[in-house]
């Protein structure tokens, strides 16, 4: 009985894990329609693999109904994405304005003009560019 309880809550797991993945590259598809169509196209495969994984997985009612032939593709098709998304991440950090990267984070950089005082002392210890 606790075996199956396990179980269930794996695949409860999995499969709220499969949705927020999906809805996630979603996002990025969508996020991605600014940049290049080099980026878009990145993107859109991250999506399609992740669609892809989700279809695999998602009927899944016990372990058992994954075989070790699925679940080798789905972990194939997340190491893709992984590296399809770390070169997103790459080109976003090379080519975007900071302003953007940095957004409400850091709020002294943005917010206010240049001849108005910041009280540093708030940002003691952060890591400065430049």
């Amino acid at each position: 009985l606790a075996a199956l309880q396990v179980e269930t809550r794996t695949l409860a797991m999995l499969h709220g894990l499969l949705r927020q993945l999906h809805a996630t590259c979603a996002r990025l598809a969508a996020g991605a329609r600014a940049f290049p169509g080099n980026v878009q196209e990145t993107a859109g495969h991250v999506r399609h693999g992740m669609e892809g994984v989700q279809a695999s997985l998602s009927h899944a009612h016990s372990l058992d109904d994954l075989s070790g032939l699925v679940l080798a593709q789905s972990r194939e098709r997340v190491m893709r994405a992984q590296l399809s998304i770390d070169e997103l991440l790459e080109y976003v950090g090379q080519h975007a304005p900071l302003p953007w990267l940095v957004g409400p984070f850091a709020p002294a950089l943005v917010e206010y003009p240049e001849d108005v005082p910041v009280e540093m002392a708030k940002w003691e210890g952060c890591v400065t560019a430049g």
